[in-house]
Formats: C-alpha cells, sequence, structure tokens
C-alpha cells in the first residue's frame, strides 16, 4: 500500500507543476523546405523537449523560466541553438535546419541489414512504417515480411529468411537475447509476436552477414532499441475487437515509469467470423508489463522492462488415419520476461554497455488424454565498450554468457538439460574517408553442454561511388548450438555453420530508395539423422548434414516524389535453396521456401480528412512438400499463393482527446491458399493445410489522454 500511495502521490506533486509551465509548439523544415519528422527540440540543460511528427510539428511544455537556449538538431542537419524568454506565454516558432553535407556524405555498412530508425538518415524504413503496414496491425515479423529475403509461411510464427527456419532467427532487444519472441506454437495457427512495435524506437534487420557482437543465429538478426525517456505524461486507453489495451505514462524531470495491462478473447470474435479451426475453447489472455527510465547524469541511462503474459486455448485437429477420431490439442502458457540495462559514457569517450536478461516459457499441454510439458528458463549478462581511436575508427569490445535449463515430458517420459554459453567479441569500424569504410570483427563461443568452442570471423566493407550510391560486401561465419530436441538424440554433436556472402548495390536518395543484393549461404555440419541407427527406439542425430541458399533480393521505394502524399514500395526476391539434413533421404529444398517472392507496399494520407489507408499485396510461387506416393522427396508443389490486405486510420478527438479509429482486413479478395499438403500413413487420404480463417478482420479505438 505505501508504494502505491508514494506513486499517486508523485503523480499529484507532477501534476501540480503544470501551473508554472511554458508551452512551446511550432514546425521544423529544411531548408529546401520539407517537413522534418522525428526532429529533437529541447531545453538545453534540461530534459524538456519533443520530437517533430509527420507534419514537422512540435509541442511541449517546460518548467524552466527565464533566458534559455532551445536547441534542434536532425540527422544529417546541422545543429542549431536560439535563445528563448520563457515566462508562462505560449512560444510558436519556425525552424530551419540546413543540410550538413559531411554527415550526409559519411558511408554506411549495410550489407545484409535493413534499418528501421529515427536515428540516421540513411534508412531505409522507419518505426512508423512498421506501425502503418496493412496485413501486420503492428506486428514487427509480419511488417518485416514485406522486406526482401523473407518467405511467406503462412501456417506458423516467425521471420524465415533467405532459405533459413524461423529456429535460425535471433530477437534482440536492448543489447539482450529473447528466448521466445512469439507466443507458443499452435498447429496451423500462426502466432503474433509478443512485445508491441510501438515499445521501440529503432530496428535493425539483418537478412545475412550481421555484426561480431551477435550470434547463435545461421541465417538472421532482428536488433530492437527501446525508447528512452517519454516527452510527457500520458495515458491511452484501446478498444479492440477482441479485447482492450491501457497504458499510462507518468513522466518526471529525469525518470519515466509505464504500466500498461492487455486482455483478449477470441471467443466473441470467432462466433461472428467464420473459422476453418474447430476450437474447442477459443484463445484468452492476459498480459502486463512495467517499463522504468532512468537518467543519469549528462549520458547515462538505466532501463528495466518486465513484461507477463498468460494464455490458453484448445482445439480439435482431423486425424487421416481414422476419419472418425478428432485428436484434441491443448495449450496453458505463462511467459516471463525481464530485461534491464545500463549504459554511460567512461572514462572520458569509452561508450560502456553492461545488461541481464531472464526468460521464463511454461506450456502446459495436453495432447488428447496424454499430458507434456515445455519450459525453459535462460538467463543472460553481456558487457560491452566502444571507444574511439585515433578519429578513424571505433573499437568494440565485449563478453556475454548465458545459462540455460530446459525441461520437458510427454506422459511418462521425460527429458531435461542445462547449458553454459560463453562469447567474447572484438570488433573495430574503420571510417578511411568520407567515401570507404569497413569492418573486421571475430567471435569466439563455447558451449559446456557441447564441450566444444569455435572461432567465428566477419568482415564487411562499404564503397561510396557518388553523393547517393554505395556498394557493399559481407563476408561471415555464423554457429547456432542445434535444437534441443536434437541434443536429446545425439552424442558427440558439434555446432551447426552457416558462412555468408553477400554483395549489394543501393540508391538512397531524398525520397527515393533502390538496393539489389546477391548472397550465396553455405550450411555446414547439419544435424541429419544417422542411417544406420536402429529403426526403432531413439534416433541417433549428427552433424552430418549440408545445404546451400542463394539468391538475389531486390527493393524500390518512393516517399511521395512521383505522387504527392503516396508512399510505397517493391520487394522481390529469387531463391534457390536445397538441404540434406534432418530426416531428409536427399538434398531436397525445405517446406517452408518459395522460390519468388514479390511484394508491393502502397500507403496514402488523406491530410485534409486526417486520415490514412494502406494496401499490402503479396505473390508467393508454390513451395514443395512430401508426397508419400511421389519418389521424388519433396517433388510437389503447392499452388501459388496471393495476398491483398487493407488497412484504414482516422485521427480525430473523443471528448476533447486525441484518438485514433482503426480497421484492417487480411486477404481482402477471400484467396483461397494452400501451405502445404498432410498424408495419412499409408498415403491414401491426405488434407491442405490452409489459413485459419479465410480472412482476418481487425477493429481498434485507441484514445490517448494528454496530461499537458
Amino acid at each position: 500500500m505505501t508504494k502505491i500511495f508514494l506513486f499517486f502521490t508523485l503523480i499529484l506533486i507532477s501534476g501540480s507543476s503544470l501551473f508554472a509551465q511554458t508551452k512551446i509548439s511550432g514546425k521544423i523544415k529544411s531548408s529546401k523546405g520539407e517537413v522534418l519528422t522525428g526532429a529533437n527540440i529541447f531545453i538545453k540543460g534540461s530534459y524538456d523537449g519533443a520530437s517533430s511528427d509527420v507534419s514537422g510539428n512540435f509541442e511541449f511544455l517546460t518548467t524552466e523560466t527565464g533566458e534559455q537556449v532551445l536547441v534542434s538538431s536532425y540527422i544529417g542537419y546541422k545543429s542549431k541553438e536560439m535563445k528563448v524568454t520563457l515566462d508562462g506565454k505560449p512560444l510558436v516558432l519556425e525552424l530551419v535546419l540546413d543540410p550538413d553535407s559531411k554527415i550526409l556524405k559519411q558511408v554506411t555498412i549495410s550489407a545484409g541489414s535493413f534499418e528501421a530508425s529515427d536515428e540516421r538518415k540513411s534508412v531505409v524504413l522507419k518505426p512508423l512504417d512498421i506501425l502503418t503496414t496493412a496485413g501486420a496491425t503492428g506486428d514487427l515479423s509480419s511488417a518485416l515480411n514485406t522486406l526482401p529475403g523473407t518467405s511467406q509461411v503462412g501456417e506458423t510464427e516467425g521471420l524465415f529468411v533467405r532459405g533459413g527456419s524461423s529456429a535460425e532467427t535471433k530477437t534482440i532487444i536492448d543489447e539482450m537475447i529473447v528466448q521466445n519472441p512469439y507466443f507458443s506454437n499452435v498447429p496451423d495457427v500462426p502466432q503474433r509476436g509478443r512485445f508491441s512495435a510501438i515499445l521501440f524506437k529503432g530496428t535493425i534487420f539483418s537478412t545475412g552477414g550481421y555484426s561480431a557482437q551477435y550470434g547463435q543465429a545461421l541465417s538472421s538478426t532482428l536488433i530492437l532499441k527501446s525508447i528512452d525517456l517519454p516527452p510527457d505524461t500520458r495515458s491511452s486507453f484501446g478498444l479492440l475487437a477482441a479485447g482492450f489495451n491501457a497504458v499510462h505514462t507518468q513522466r518526471w524531470e529525469n525518470t519515466a515509469l509505464s504500466v500498461s495491462a492487455d486482455y483478449f478473447n477470441l471467443a466473441p470474435y470467432n462466433n461472428l467470423i467464420p473459422q476453418r479451426v474447430e476450437w474447442d475453447e477459443a484463445p484468452v489472455g492476459k498480459a502486463g508489463t512495467f517499463l522504468f527510465r532512468q537518467k543519469t547524469g549528462e549520458s547515462g541511462m538505466y532501463k528495466f522492462y518486465g513484461t507477463f503474459s498468460n494464455s490458453q486455448l484448445s482445439l480439435y485437429q482431423q486425424s487421416l488415419d481414422d476419419p472418425t477420431f478428432k485428436p484434441r490439442f491443448q495449450l496453458n502458457n505463462t511467459n516471463f520476461y525481464i530485461n534491464t540495462s545500463y549504459t554511460d559514457i567512461v572514462l572520458s569517450d569509452v561508450a560502456l554497455f553492461a545488461g541481464y536478461s531472464y526468460s521464463n516459457n511454461n506450456d502446459d499441454l495436453q495432447l488428447n488424454t496424454f499430458p507434456a510439458n515445455r519450459d525453459d528458463q535462460l538467463h543472460q549478462f553481456k558487457v560491452k565498450g566502444t571507444k574511439n581511436i585515433a578519429d578513424i575508427a571505433f573499437l568494440t569490445v565485449g563478453a556475454e554468457t548465458w545459462f540455460l535449463k530446459a525441461d520437458d515430458s510427454f506422459s511418462s517420459l521425460k527429458a531435461n538439460l542445462e547449458d553454459k554459453y560463453y562469447a567474447g567479441f572484438a570488433e573495430t569500424d574503420f571510417f578511411l574517408s568520407d567515401f570507404a569504410a569497413f569492418r573486421v570483427g571475430t567471435r569466439y563461443e563455447y558451449s559446456d553442454y557441447l564441450k566444444k568452442g569455435n572461432i567465428a570471423p566477419r568482415v564487411s566493407l562499404a564503397v561510396r561511388v557518388r553523393e547517393n550510391d554505395q556498394i557493399n560486401f559481407a563476408y561471415g561465419q555464423f554457429y547456432q548450438t542445434p535444437d534441443r530436441q536434437f541434443l536429446y538424440q545425439g552424442s558427440n554433436l558439434d555446432y551447426e555453420r552457416a558462412d555468408h556472402y553477400i554483395l549489394n548495390y543501393q540508391y538512397i536518395g531524398e525520397k527515393t530508395t533502390f538496393r539489389i543484393e546477391g548472397y550465396y549461404k553455405d550450411y555446414q555440419s547439419l544435424m541429419k539423422r544417422n542411417i544406420t541407427s536402429p529403426v526403432f527406439g531413439v534416433p541417433d542425430y549428427q552433424n552430418n548434414g549440408s545445404g546451400y541458399a542463394k539468391g538475389i533480393d531486390v527493393f524500390w521505394r518512393d516517399r511521395g516524389n512521383t505522387f504527392e502524399n503516396i508512399d510505397y514500395w517493391i520487394s522481390y526476391s529469387w531463391l534457390d535453396t536445397e538441404r540434406d539434413y534432418r530426416d531428409f533421404p536427399t538434398l531436397a529444398t525445405p517446406t517452408f521456401a518459395s522460390e519468388h517472392t514479390l511484394t508491393l507496399v502502397y500507403k496514402q494520407a488523406f491530410r485534409a480528412l486526417n486520415s490514412f489507408i494502406g494496401f499490402t499485396y503479396t505473390f508467393s510461387s508454390g513451395r514443395p512438400y512430401y508426397n508419400p506416393n511421389n519418389p521424388i522427396f519433396n517433388g510437389d508443389r503447392t499452388p501459388v499463393q496471393h495476398s491483398l490486405s487493407f488497412n484504414g486510420s482516422w485521427l480525430t478527438t473523443i471528448f476533447d482527446n486525441f484518438a485514433i479509429v482503426y480497421v484492417s482486413i487480411t486477404n481482402l479478395p477471400g484467396y483461397e491458399n494452400i501451405y502445404g499438403y498432410r498424408f495419412s500413413a499409408d498415403g491414401t487420404r491426405s488434407q491442405e493445410v490452409i489459413a485459419p480463417a479465410l480472412r482476418t478482420y481487425f477493429f481498434g479505438v485507441f484514445i490517448s489522454f494528454d496530461y499537458k
């Protein structure tokens, strides 16, 4: 009770200071007249400030008084300082920034990665793009699936990148690994990610050749950077088609605290919208988050993020071997995740990071009458430092350790493992001139469970051809510990390995982006069943598998250059991949890989109506599947897949509070996509693998309560 009383007391004290504040508002643009979205405007020497919106407008309150210095800054432009007098009367300003030719010309190492951030001018996407992409409804992986290099896999969750499975992509939040980034797997029902895109100020999606600072991912990394101090105190409430969301953020001078609660129940929705899944108990879930941010000194920042979620569901499936029998699948999932970190500048010029994360995921399952359980816990500690060397290089050195404990059971069968994983890395970025840079690094890893270590070299090169044109190259070795299902079934195992070779050309103009990238991945030491092991009993897996993936990715984006208020991008991927691994009898294309994938994203703003619409169209060529009646393994192909999604939003006010009305529909024309087929044991009966619903609908009203 004392803590609760203190919390509300602080809110009241903070609220009373509003009477002594000055309101500063206005618009910021470039010297060419272009609005600057995401520019920073703040009072020097204080924590009072704001970022500009999509129209370049900004607004904030300050408790500072007298003559002060107002600072405005934006990546790629020269910062500007101006004196202002704060006496309680509102200030309305028109700010203009000039381009900084030195920053604009700085070369950026970008082979294999797409960055969504407001921190760099040369990014391909912005965080707002992830939130407003049709069909994604704020889900990070769904939005990133519109970029080249990803495969459209509609029957399960995750990012499938350049011929790699979803297990080969790792999610990282503020430098710390996320053990379970998606809600637990349900047969043929794809799950969303656990984390809201609104929590993050930056996203780096690496489709290959990523930094030596990260490991344990054969194909890809998704690196997320959380927001720092929010601009002000506010609350929001969202009423959704199947639940609600409530958030309160309290901002003090150098501290911020946010709490949120979520609840959903899909039963009413499923009763209205035809479902092709026979639900016994529709999904029901609740979640809560706690975020604390503390500014320490001029450069220090402490962050704590904790989240809890619980969900239950059950469904019936069709048995192909016995059409009269319907197996029942039941899941009760509980997930905890904690991420805490500290960053600061120490010893004058060393950027220090130290972090700890903990995750605990428990799946209580009932498979027909058989109980099963999946439980894992992961502790991670990480520390790194970055130092500027002779003004032409940055050296980063760090280390991390993981402690993993996993327990699995099915009926009376039980298996468990514990692993201690240690890693150290060193990496240097050299800027030879404004037109050339390269990165060289290496990573050492050791697994106590495998009793083996590895050394993974990485190198990247970037050369600017002209002011907006750049060529990038990357090479690296990447290792990953086998999935625990194979650790249970093998002995004297080693790491799986993939070597990446990437070459790209990109052009990034003021409003247009073009990028083409070719790659080759060489898979080695993959898990493969030993065919000499007994037919009966526990199968034996060894590191005898291999494979390759090669392809070309193309990306084009036009942000209002051709058509005013219209933003669109086109991505295309060609993929050729085969593997001889796991239970494959020969080299073959995995079932999750499509040779051709095309995506078109279209967004249009209607500023006079304060509204916005978007469409996303995706085409994928047929994927292979196993047909026991075909002597060629994975020799059959599904029909081609099409998808067209729509979303729309309207910005308005409800009881004088800012509000957004949002609606989205996936698979608008009702394409009947088939993701694969299942066969009975004797091969006489088959069943299509299809989406759980022909279309999905989302409707929400979000209200923001601003305490200015």
